[in-house]
């Protein structure tokens, strides 16, 4: 089977420096997805959601555009403690916080590609999560605006 992207092409996605437009905090949680274009070129999609009722049931996502399929693969996940998670080629079940992240591993055995994930505590919330991804994913506040002096 063919895979998308190899594990050395997503580390180069994660790693591409991503500025965020002013405002995208508020872009992000009216539209609950903001796209960004990173400085090689790439355009990723940044997307949150939370279930109404049960607040430990959310993910932010991180996806980069596929232009010659005209589609969108996911690079990470970060999902709340609302259910387990079975990573199947390891045989492993995660409880808790986790994040998914694309692997060529998994893509080869015809498994979506960001099916593995690995426990973590470094979030408990969705605000926790954004914060993670943004930071994992090399993306960097606007710069300020500077106020001319007369």
């Amino acid at each position: 089977m063919a895979i998308a992207y190899s594990d050395q092409e997503i580390k180069e996605f994660m790693q591409e420096r991503k500025v965020l437009p002013n405002d995208w905090r508020n872009q992000l949680y009216k539209n609950e997805e903001l796209f960004v274009k990173g400085k090689n070129g790439n355009t990723f999609g940044l997307r949150i959601r939370q279930h109404n009722i049960y607040s430990l049931n959310f993910s932010a996502i991180l996806t980069v555009w596929e232009p010659l399929s005209n589609g969108e693969f996911r690079l990470r996940r970060y999902n709340g403690s609302n259910h387990t998670h079975t990573n199947r080629i390891e045989r492993e079940e995660i409880s808790g916080c986790h994040i998914h992240s694309a692997t060529e591993r998994y893509q080869l055995r015809g498994q979506r590609e960001d099916s593995y994930a690995q426990s973590t505590n470094r979030y408990h919330d969705l605000s926790g999560a954004l914060k993670c991804l943004i930071n994992d994913a090399n993306f960097e506040e606007p710069p300020q605006h500077q106020q001319e002096l007369f």
